[in-house]
């Protein structure tokens, strides 16, 4: 009689889970999803008295002080998929073939293309570098033949050369001119994800400037390489700001949320986070007076803004940090521009995810599997929580999101490449 019953309990669990098997099929369940929505209740958002003005009349958002959990968050893939170079679903015997068209709809990444051989060493030899004269009546760009390691233009924070420069040579019919923002505080090296921004920026949008606001220049080979490809840079020399309404800074972080405002304000024009990646054209969206992007379904990402010179939605958004609290990680930079959105729908274009994914929640998207990012404009590549760093020989063989979005950048091809 026992071993019926053991039979019976085998077979009942066995039919369960086949069943349950079904039922995620049938009804399109993610397990994967699960781990990332019990990641999204440590990032519970609560709004304090003092910020009560911002609640819109929806369900009110609230953050608790464990968002400060994602400036220390790390992940290491399991798996970085630089041996086979193949979907693990292929056999082995399958072997790898020519993609009859480049960036084509298909994301299996089971072809090859050839991909030019990128230097070790900078080639620093003389080069013509475009200089602003600001010694005319009016601010004109010249040609200056350098040799070596030129420095890249300086100007103080507060040039009025420069501005009259990019008001009579960065604007177009456009609301937002073409016109790109950097922060860079603190002495340090670039690395390659950097140097992928910096690139993908002047590739895809082609800005009349790159601007690097901040109190120092990077430095290092992806640098030095970089001055190389991209002449149309210049450096607005700013200290970091110590407080906001005398409100002093708990990171460097939030610091570099306020400088990336004011750049905004005082030229207008494209702000772009250091590994932010540029995918395509922005210029679909200079149209209006400001642009951001979900990140997720609750906040707006800055790590990659548009907005007009002196746009009112940045001058409301500046001004909530009146409440600003230390404390709170990325309230006033991502929750309150998401409530102003809601308050203020005409002063802003929201973008559905488009800039930033796969989300922070979705990081094995990013390391470890291949996401479809041809709707996205840019993408984030959340390299502070990445445990590996790659250059330019390994990522033409890395079979992940990181991988075809640094290829597309040098190549021009998502693919991988031959060896």
């Amino acid at each position: 009689m026992s071993c019926v019953r053991v039979i019976f309990a085998l077979c009942f669990v066995e039919v369960f889970g086949l069943l349950f098997m079904i039922g995620i099929k049938q009804f399109g369940i993610n397990l994967e999803l699960f781990d990332a929505r019990a990641e999204q209740s440590i990032f519970d958002i609560r709004v304090s008295d003092n910020q009560k003005a911002l609640d819109v009349g929806s369900s009110p958002v609230r953050m608790s002080n464990n968002t400060a959990l994602l400036r220390d968050k790390t992940y290491e893939p399991k798996n970085t998929t630089l041996t086979n170079h193949v979907h693990e679903e292929r056999t082995k015997n399958q072997t790898s073939f020519r993609c009859p068209e480049e960036n084509s709809d298909n994301w299996n990444f089971n072809c090859k293309v050839p991909c030019a051989n990128m230097p070790d060493k900078t080639n620093m030899s003389e080069h013509a570098q475009p200089r602003i004269n600001c010694q005319t009546m009016q601010p004109v760009m010249e040609l200056e033949n350098v040799t070596g390691m030129e420095p890249v233009q300086v100007f103080p924070e507060n040039s009025e050369c420069l501005q009259t420069f990019v008001m009579e040579n960065c604007h177009d019919k456009e609301p937002v001119p073409n016109l790109v923002h950097y922060i860079w505080f603190s002495k340090r090296e670039m690395n390659f994800y950097h140097f992928l921004s910096f690139l993908s920026a002047s590739r895809f949008l082609d800005p009349c400037l790159i601007l690097v606001h901040g109190d120092h220049l990077p430095f290092g080979r992806y640098w030095e390489y970089l001055l190389t490809l991209v002449p149309n840079m210049v450096h607005v020399k700013r200290s970091p700001p110590e407080d906001i309404f005398g409100k002093p800074f708990g990171y460097i972080e939030h610091k570099a949320d306020i400088a990336r405002i004011q750049a905004l304000q005082r030229f207008g024009g494209i702000y772009i986070d250091t590994d932010e990646i540029i995918l395509r054209s922005l210029d679909p969206l200079r149209k209006y007076p400001v642009t951001l992007s979900r990140a997720v379904d609750y906040n707006l990402s800055n790590g990659l803004i548009l907005a007009e010179r002196n746009a009112t939605f940045l001058n409301i958004w500046y001004s909530q940090y009146k409440t600003y609290d230390k404390s709170q990680w990325g309230y006033h930079s991502t929750i309150v521009p998401f409530l102003l959105s809601k308050k203020y729908p005409d002063l802003i274009h929201v973008e559905n995810k488009t800039f930033v994914r796969p989300s922070w929640q979705q990081l094995p998207l990013l390391f470890e599997k291949n996401f479809d990012w041809s709707k996205n404009y840019g993408i984030h590549l959340y390299i502070r929580f990445y445990k590996f760093t790659h250059d330019f020989n390994d990522i033409r063989y890395l079979n992940t999101t990181v991988g075809s979005v640094a290829r597309h950048v040098l190549y021009g091809s998502k693919e991988l490449c031959e060896k």
